[in-house]
Formats: structure tokens, sequence, C-alpha cells
């Protein structure tokens, strides 16, 4: 179903009823991907009778793809939970992201910390990935970002990436992302890309008092095993789970561990 937000974008997300003394688990996805990563994992979990939400990103998938940057801001992407939410009923969920998703889970939670039972965070960071510290590659980073933006055409058309069964993905795969681009437009690519460079939350860590589960790959390349060591240092009420000689590809390459660590920290 699609929803209309307040700043006039468009919203599609997909809704399971399950069980009714069961929570409401609420999935983000990372960048460049959509709802359908999570397949995977949601299944098994709906079949466990667990209500489900999972949500297409603005700039993703069948949600709109906004021209003007400052839509990318993640103060949007707050409010397009928020909003989704009360179409919903929904009081209080447990809040699952993966890599960007799990910025946007960290960014909600402390905003509406009455709002989240429970939090999930995969393959997640409370700063830009290691490789942007340096000031000059950030520098041209954000000037590749700007530029790519004024370039961009608009977005091909509302699309879902397919997500074989038992295919591995690597942590970066070259034309995998390229396909993606080519459909949502390298324009909101980019600018998701920017909200990922300005990311640092690490002074606000310590204000998550909600139970919080942590799961790393021990292989990421991407947010490598320390930046999931110190989330679990820094909230308080937090777990850490180290999935062995995984990727950051988590949900997709690993869904059976992911699956059976949500369920036995939802029970």
């Amino acid at each position: 179903m699609t929803l209309k937000i307040s700043d006039n974008q468009t919203i599609y997300y997909e809704t399971h009823k399950g069980s009714k003394d069961k929570p409401t688990l609420l999935f983000l996805h990372g960048v460049g991907g959509d709802l359908d990563a999570w397949q995977y994992v949601i299944k098994p979990l709906q079949a466990k009778g667990y209500n489900t939400i999972a949500m297409d990103l603005r700039g993703h998938g069948y949600s709109s793809h906004p021209r003007t940057p400052q839509s990318y801001n993640l103060s949007h992407l707050v409010k397009d939970i928020e909003e989704i939410l009360k179409a919903e009923k929904q009081k209080e969920i447990i809040l699952i992201g993966h890599c960007y998703g799990a910025n946007i889970a960290l960014m909600f939670t402390l905003k509406n910390p009455h709002m989240v039972k429970k939090l999930i965070v995969i393959g997640a960071s409370y700063c830009p990935p290691p490789y942007l510290k340096n000031a000059i590659l950030r520098k041209g980073a954000a000037l590749a970002t700007n530029v790519a933006t004024l370039l961009s055409l608009p977005a091909r058309k509302p699309w879902h990436s397919p997500y074989p069964p038992g295919k591995y993905h690597k942590d970066y795969e070259w034309f995998g992302l390229a396909r993606t681009i080519w459909h949502n437009s390298l324009r909101s690519y980019t600018q998701t890309s920017k909200q990922i460079e300005n990311f640092n939350v690490l002074d606000q860590l310590p204000k998550i008092k909600v139970p919080t589960l942590i799961i790393a790959g021990e292989k990421d390349s991407i947010y490598p095993l320390p930046l999931s060591e110190k989330l679990h240092q820094e909230i308080p009420n937090s777990k850490l789970e180290v999935i062995k000689n995984a990727n950051h590809v988590l949900p997709m390459n690993n869904p059976e561990e992911i699956t059976s660590l949500i369920f036995n920290f939802c029970k």
C-alpha cells in the first residue's frame, strides 16, 4: 500500500497481520535496497505469528524519488515512519534496521523512545564508513555527490531488486549497484549517500535506554566489527551478537541466523 506523507512524497509499504498477542516488527532496509531485501527473514517470522511492516525508503523501490536534496534529510525519513505508524494505529513497535536502515532506526529511537519497545540494528554504525574519515576523501565524496545530483536523470521506473534464493551477496557488487541506480536514479542514491556521509550520533548513544540487539558480521568490510562493538559499549541496555565469517549483507546471506536472533530477542 502507499501513503502520502506530509511533504507530498509517497511511501510504499507492506503489512502482515499476525497474532494479536505478538508485537509488530518494522523493517528498514539499507541504501540501494528495498523491502524485498528482508523477505527471507520476514516470512519465517510471519509464520510464527508476528505482525510485520516493511517499507521502501524514499528514493527506493516503489516509494517517491524526490528531486530536491532536502527531501532526503534523515528527519524526513523519521517522519515517514511516524506517519506510517499513525496510519496503522501502532503505538509501540520492535524496530529493525540494516545498514542505512539502522541509522534511521537509531535516529527514530532517539526521537521517539516511547514508540520503540525493542531496537535491533544489523550491520550498523554510529558514524560514516571508515574510508570517509580522511578529510580529503570526505570532501571529494561530497563534491562527487553534488555533481552527480546535478547531472542525474529522473528515476527510470519504480522497481524491486531481484534477490534470488541461495545467492551469495558480496559487500560490493558494482553491477547490482549500477542496475539499482539505473532504476532509482543517481540522484536518489547520491542524496541518500550524502546523509550517510554526515551521520554521527556517537554522543547520543547513551540516551538509548530501550533493550537493543546489535548484530554484526565478523567480516563486514563496510561497517567493520569494531563499530558494532562501540555501539554495544555506548548503548546501555544492549547485547552484541557476531555472526562468524559473515559479511555486511546479513539479511540475505544469513537469514536463518538473523531470524533466530530476532525471534529469541523478541520473545
